[in-house]
């Protein structure tokens, strides 16, 4: 490729952060600059962003990574991205302006309307269509009840001029004024038919939305797949978009879980567990996602299981900013060190509903079994064990829809730089936890798609793994685990169905 320095950068747009992560051919991060975004809560479970903010900020980002490193434009031969699935912008296509702000995954506004549609009989429908369950989580509720209760949209409808897309469209729209998203993005907004691989013109009709405002899906890499950014953005430079993953899917692809069976979680804003099921989709009878784990340059589809925790990173971020029990995330392990399992004390995180395998919109969050000796370094190992819990529940699901039985789990997310919380999670689902050195695995498998994109391998297979890694093995007993797993689904049963009024308007 010339004489001159190649590199690959990768957009990576989180839930509450935006990264710009320049990467050398050998997958080894050379820059890293990072921004936080805001989310704001407008009413209860309502979460919302400024997409203007997350625009800003990825150039902010760009702008920053390509300083530190003093690397140019020209020298970045690629780019990926990864972002937060589900989550919905509108823009008008004529001057790029956003129409609303983000409505964000976590958000359950559409908990009822959720309710109404499994009460009209369609919740078969959609899961044979989608491989997704019924939940406002998706984005097809979240773009239904906007269009519908904002009536300053219906002019830029009428002129043909409101867009839709989840964050990586946005973001592509801007960097090219292209209107395009991959298929694992568009397989999360439940609008997506994953058996065909297309806007399901039923599942449009049932959300009363117009296939005119949706995205053209492309597979997740190519060569120049989805255009170059404008020479008037902020690179000045026209560079080819060779991948876009959505961030779960290009967790699972930086794993390098290629074989069908692999399994990683991530713990980030929320716990997502996933295995790649091969290229035939796999349909879940124990309330997990089958979704589309990603579509090679030459057309190959691989389908995923998924199970989805909301709340995880956000759990010890409420521990420090709202509580001020924590002050910095590194204190964690410190703070519960030398403590046992708490077979009375359960935290059970259900801020935003409980995802997989409950699938409960008005779960909340509780502490039990809280008595007058209990301190703040209980409270914060029990938040710790929940995440723990969390996974639990979500492999005993996998297990009993694939019928094997897991021994290692690669896992990442800022939550794994904790060496305690590891430890927990292996004592406390028994298996052999595997944590890389590469903080940014995520963004690792938006710059494996990208090389393969520009053809720096020819097939996933050709890439190399990292020889370094740690393992943590379970400590504890099987009777203590099963006690303490038992003790664990009575807490979360008295956390259901709390919110009894539902969210309103």
């Amino acid at each position: 490729m010339g004489n001159k320095k190649n590199f690959i950068g990768v957009i990576d747009l989180g839930t509450t952060s935006v990264r710009f992560i320049i990467f050398n051919l050998k997958g080894v991060i050379i820059s890293e600059s990072y921004k936080s975004i805001k989310q704001f809560y407008p009413s209860l479970g309502w979460v919302e962003e400024d997409p203007n903010e997350i625009w800003e900020s990825t150039q902010n980002v760009i702008s920053e990574g390509m300083l530190k490193s003093s690397i140019e434009p020209p020298d970045i031969i690629a780019l990926g991205i990864c972002n937060q699935r589900e989550s919905i912008v509108v823009w008008n296509k004529e001057d790029g302006n956003p129409l609303s702000n983000v409505i964000v995954w976590q958000d359950r506004r559409t908990s009822e309307r959720c309710d109404q549609l499994k009460n009209s009989g369609y919740e078969s429908i959609i899961k044979d269509k989608t491989g997704l369950v019924l939940d406002p989580y998706f984005s097809a509720t979240k773009l239904e009840w906007l269009l519908k209760n904002d009536n300053s949209l219906n002019k830029y409808l009428k002129k043909s001029n409101l867009v839709f897309g989840t964050v990586d469209s946005w973001v592509i729209y801007k960097l090219t004024d292209q209107h395009l998203t991959d298929v694992s993005n568009a397989s999360r907004t439940m609008l997506f038919n994953i058996n065909d691989l297309s806007w399901d013109v039923e599942l449009l009709d049932i959300f009363n939305i117009p296939e005119s405002i949706l995205p053209d899906v492309l597979p997740s890499f190519g060569n120049s797949i989805y255009g170059h950014t404008k020479k008037d953005s902020i690179l000045k430079h026209q560079i080819p978009i060779c991948s876009v993953f959505g961030d779960q899917q290009a967790s699972l692809f930086g794993h390098r879980c290629f074989s069908k069976y692999d399994v990683k979680s991530t713990f980030g804003t929320g716990t997502f567990l996933m295995m790649n099921t091969g290229n035939k989709r796999l349909s879940s009878n124990s309330n997990l996602l089958t979704t589309v784990f990603y579509q090679s340059n030459k057309g190959d589809v691989f389908y995923a299981l998924e199970g989805s925790i909301y709340n995880t990173g956000s759990v010890f971020q409420w521990l420090k900013d709202e509580l001020g029990i924590i002050h910095d995330y590194n204190e964690i392990g410190e703070i519960t060190a030398g403590l046992d399992y708490q077979s009375n004390l359960f935290f059970v995180p259900a801020f935003t509903g409980l995802g997989a395998p409950y699938w409960d919109p008005y779960a909340s969050g509780i502490i039990i079994g809280i008595s007058r000796s209990t301190s703040k370094k209980e409270i914060i190992r029990a938040a710790e064990e929940s995440i723990a819990y969390g996974v639990c529940d979500l492999v005993a699901a996998i297990e009993k829809d694939t019928g094997v039985k897991l021994t290692k789990i690669k896992i990442d997310g800022g939550v794994s730089k904790n060496d305690s919380f590891c430890q927990v999670l292996s004592d406390l689902t028994g298996i052999k936890v595997i944590k890389f050195p590469v903080k940014e695995i995520t963004a690792l498998g938006a710059m494996y798609g990208a090389g393969l994109g520009i053809g720096i391998w020819e097939n996933p297979l050709q890439i190399g793994e990292s020889s370094t890694y740690f393992e943590f093995h379970s400590k504890i007993g099987e009777k203590l685990r099963k006690k303490l797993y038992k003790n664990w689904c009575r807490a979360v049963s008295r956390s259901r169905n709390w919110i009894i009024d539902g969210y309103k308007s």
